[in-house]
C-alpha cells in the first residue's frame, strides 16, 4: 500500500507544482499588497510629510500589485487628495467606484475633489460635480451624517437655499450628536429667514464645537475696530464676554427683536467660511474666510483675471509664480485681491510698500446705502434685515426737547399704508452699557402728513443725560419689517438760553388744555420732505430767555436756508464747470413775550428753490442776555408727486 501512497502524492505533487508558478505568483503579489497597504497606514498615522511620500509610494506599488482591491485604490486616492495631487485622486477614486459602484466613500472622495477644484478655479461646473457626487455618497449611505454636511454649503454657493437646509437637517438626523451638522442647521435656517430657530440652534452648537472653531465664533476682531480688538485683549474673560455683548448689541439693527440680527448674520458667515475656508492642518481659514465674515460673498470673483500679476519676487532675485484671485463688492465700492504665494490654495494679503487702497468699504457708498450698517471703520458692514424679510421703507427722526420732568426725547416713525392697513411699531432705547431704559409699542394711526397713504407713531420718554442709541422697527402681518435706528445725546439742561432740536413738521402743532404750559402735539414730518409749492414749516422751542426789567423776554429770531447739495464730481470738472450757487432765503425778525420758554412755529416759503437737499439754520438772540443759540436741519425738497 505504501508504493499506491507514494505514487498518488507524486501525482498531487505534479500537480501542485504545474499550478504553483501562476497560483503562488498571485498570492504572493496580494500578499506583498496588503503588507504594503499595512505599511503605508502606519506611516500615515504618524501625518509627517515625508512619511506621507513613503507611503504613497508603497500605496502606489499595493495598487499595481493588486489593481483590482477596492481598499488599495480607496487608500491611494486619499493619499493624493492629501498631498493636492487631485487629478491622480480623481482617477483613484473613479477607479474604485468602478470596481465597487455601490461604494459610498468614492463618491465622497470624487466630491471631495471636484470640492477643492471649485474653490480653487471657481469653475461652476466643478461645484457641480461635487454636489452630484456628494448626492451620490449621500444616498448611497443615508445614514452617514458627513456626505449631507459637505453637501449644504455647496448647495448654498448654487442658492439652492431649500436643498441647503433639507441636507443640512438629514446630517443633523444621521448624527443628532454632531456640532456641526446642528451648526449647519442654524446656518441654513437663517439664510431662510427663520430666525428664531437660528438664534436657538445656534446657541446650543457653538459651546459643542472643538475650541478651535468655537473661538471663531467668538472673535469679533474681524468686524470690530483696532482699538476695540486691543482694548478686548486687555480685559479679563469675564470682561471680555461684557465687551463683546455690547458690541453686538451696539451694532444690532433691529434693538427691538430678542434676536441680534448682525451676530446672526456674523455666525452664518463664520459658519460657511468654516466649511469652505478653514485648513485643519493650518488650525486657519485664508484671506477668503476673512473677508467672508466680514462682508459676505462676493458679487463677483475671478481667478487669475487677465492683466493680474502672477509673480511675485523679493528685493533681489528671479520671480516666482503666484496665484491672484479678486473678490468684488461693487456694492461696498471696493474690490480684494488675494495672492497664493506658496501655491498652495491658501490666500494671503499682496505684499505692498503703499497703504492698500480699495479693500475697505468706500465711507461715500456706505454713506449713500440705508439698507446696511457698518461696524466702526468699516470693519464690518450687516444688512438691517434678516433674509427673506420683505422690506417696508421707513421714515423716522428723534428729537430733543426739555420738559419739567427733565430732558424729552422724542420719536417720530412713518411708513407707507393706507387707512385699511394694519402697521404697528416698537421702539427701544439703550444706553452706554447697551440695556434697556425705555421700550414701547402701537399701532401706526394716520399720518398727518398724509393721511391717505401714510401711517405713523410716535414714541416719547424721559430720560437723563447720556449716550443711547433708539431703535425703531415697523411690521405688518405679511411679514415687512423696516427698521430706523439712531445714535443720540442727550446733554445736561443748561442754565442759559439753549434751544430744542428743529423739527420738520407737515403743519401747526396742535396746542391742547390751558395755562402757560399746555401740551403741544407736534404734526412731524419724519422724511423731511416739502412737496411742490407747500411751504417748509418747523417747530423748535427755546428755553431760558432772561426776562428784563418790566418781566417779559425779548429775542430776536434769524433763520437762513442754503443749499446742502452735494457736488459728487471729481475735482476737476467742479474746477472747470463750476455749478451755479443757489442763493440763500434769509428772514429776521424780533419779538417779545412774557415768561422764560418759547415755543415757536415758523413757515418758510420755498417756492422758488430748485428741487434737492437744503439745510436750515435757525439763530435765536436773547437781546436782554446778549447771547445766541444755533440749530440746524436738512430737508429735502421734490416735486409734487414726493418723489
Amino acid at each position: 500500500m505504501l508504493p499506491a501512497l507514494r505514487s498518488a502524492g507524486s501525482a498531487c505533487l505534479v500537480m501542485m507544482l504545474a499550478a504553483g508558478p501562476a497560483r503562488g505568483a498571485q498570492l504572493s503579489a496580494s500578499s506583498e499588497a496588503d503588507s504594503l497597504h499595512r505599511q503605508a497606514l502606519a506611516l500615515l498615522a504618524n501625518n509627517r510629510v515625508e512619511e506621507r511620500r513613503v507611503a504613497m509610494r508603497f500605496l502606489e506599488r499595493a495598487a499595481l500589485l493588486a489593481p483590482n482591491h477596492l481598499d488599495h485604490q480607496l487608500a491611494l486616492a486619499q493619499v493624493y487628495y492629501r498631498m493636492g495631487f487631485l487629478k491622480q485622486a480623481r482617477q483613484r477614486f473613479e477607479r474604485a467606484g468602478q470596481l465597487a459602484p455601490g461604494n459610498a466613500a468614492a463618491q465622497l472622495g470624487l466630491g471631495e475633489v471636484w470640492r477643492r477644484d471649485y474653490l480653487k478655479y471657481l469653475d461652476k461646473a466643478s461645484l457641480g460635480r461635487a454636489v452630484t457626487h456628494f448626492h451620490g455618497a449621500a444616498d448611497l449611505a443615508p445614514a452617514d451624517a458627513e456626505p449631507w454636511l459637505k453637501l449644504a454649503p455647496l448647495q448654498l454657493e448654487q442658492n439652492d437655499l431649500t436643498g441647503a437646509f433639507l441636507s443640512a437637517e438629514r446630517s443633523l438626523a444621521a448624527d443628532p450628536e454632531r456640532a456641526e451638522a446642528l451648526l449647519a442647521v442654524a446656518h441654513l435656517s437663517f439664510r431662510l429667514g427663520r430666525v428664531e430657530r437660528a438664534d436657538s440652534a445656534f446657541r446650543l452648537a457653538i459651546p459643542r464645537l472643538p475650541a478651535l472653531a468655537r473661538a471663531r465664533f467668538d472673535d469679533i476682531a474681524p468686524v470690530a475696530s483696532e482699538a476695540d480688538t486691543a482694548r478686548l485683549r486687555r480685559l479679563s474673560a469675564p470682561e471680555q464676554v461684557e465687551f463683546r455683548r455690547r458690541f453686538w448689541r451696539e451694532n444690532d439693527p433691529d434693538p427691538v427683536t430678542p434676536e441680534n440680527e448682525a451676530q446672526l448674520e456674523y455666525w452664518s458667515r463664520v459658519s460657511q467660511a468654516y466649511f469652505l475656508y478653514f485648513n485643519p492642518r493650518r488650525r486657519e481659514w485664508d484671506e477668503r474666510g476673512e473677508y467672508y465674515v466680514r462682508y459676505g460673498p462676493p458679487e463677483s470673483a475671478i481667478y487669475n483675471p487677465v492683466g493680474s500679476r502672477l509673480s511675485f519676487s523679493f528685493q533681489t532675485g528671479p520671480g516666482y509664480p503666484m496665484n491672484a484671485l479678486v473678490w468684488s463688492y461693487p456694492g461696498l465700492g471696493m474690490t480684494v485681491t488675494m495672492e497664493d504665494r506658496l501655491l498652495s490654495e491658501f490666500y494671503l494679503p499682496p505684499i505692498t510698500r503703499d497703504p492698500p487702497v480699495g479693500r475697505e468699504p468706500n465711507p461715500a457708498v456706505l454713506a449713500a446705502r440705508d439698507d446696511v450698517l457698518p461696524t466702526r471703520g468699516g470693519r464690518g458692514v450687516f444688512p438691517l434685515l434678516p433674509p427673506g424679510a420683505r422690506r417696508l421703507p421707513v421714515d423716522g427722526v428723534l428729537a430733543r426737547f426739555e420738559a419739567g420732568s427733565g430732558p424729552q426725547l422724542l420719536a417720530f416713525l412713518e411708513a407707507a399704508g393706507e387707512p385699511g392697513d394694519t402697521l404697528w411699531a416698537e421702539w427701544v432705547v439703550l444706553d452706554t452699557a447697551r440695556h434697556e431704559l425705555a421700550r414701547g409699542r402701537r399701532d401706526l394711526a394716520p399720518s398727518p402728513c398724509d393721511p391717505v397713504a401714510r401711517r405713523a407713531a410716535e414714541f416719547a420718554s424721559v430720560l437723563p443725560p447720556g449716550d443711547y442709541i433708539a431703535g425703531l422697527s415697523v411690521r405688518d402681518p405679511r411679514g415687512g419689517r423696516g427698521v430706523f435706528r439712531a445714535p443720540i445725546r442727550i446733554e445736561p439742561p443748561p442754565r442759559t438760553l439753549s434751544l430744542s432740536d428743529v423739527l420738520v413738521a407737515c403743519g401747526a402743532p396742535q396746542v391742547e388744555g390751558p395755562g402757560p404750559e399746555p401740551s403741544v402735539r407736534l404734526q412731524a414730518n419724519p422724511g423731511a420732505r416739502v412737496a411742490g409749492a407747500d411751504p417748509l414749516t418747523v417747530y423748535f422751542e427755546t428755553y431760558h430767555l432772561r426776562p428784563g426789567g418790566d418781566g417779559r423776554s425779548r429775542f430776536e429770531l434769524e433763520y437762513t436756508v442754503h443749499s446742502a447739495a452735494r457736488d459728487r464730481r471729481v475735482w476737476i470738472q467742479r474746477l472747470l464747470a463750476p455749478r451755479p450757487e443757489i442763493p440763500a432765503i434769509s428772514a429776521i425778525r424780533r419779538e417779545e413775550q412774557a415768561g422764560t420758554l418759547r415755543r415757536q412755529y415758523v413757515s418758510i416759503p420755498i417756492q422758488g428753490l430748485p428741487l434737492g437737499r437744503y439745510r436750515l439754520e435757525i439763530r435765536v438772540r436773547d437781546l436782554v442776555a446778549a447771547v445766541e443759540a444755533l440749530r440746524t436741519v436738512e430737508f429735502e425738497k421734490v416735486d409734487a408727486t414726493g418723489s
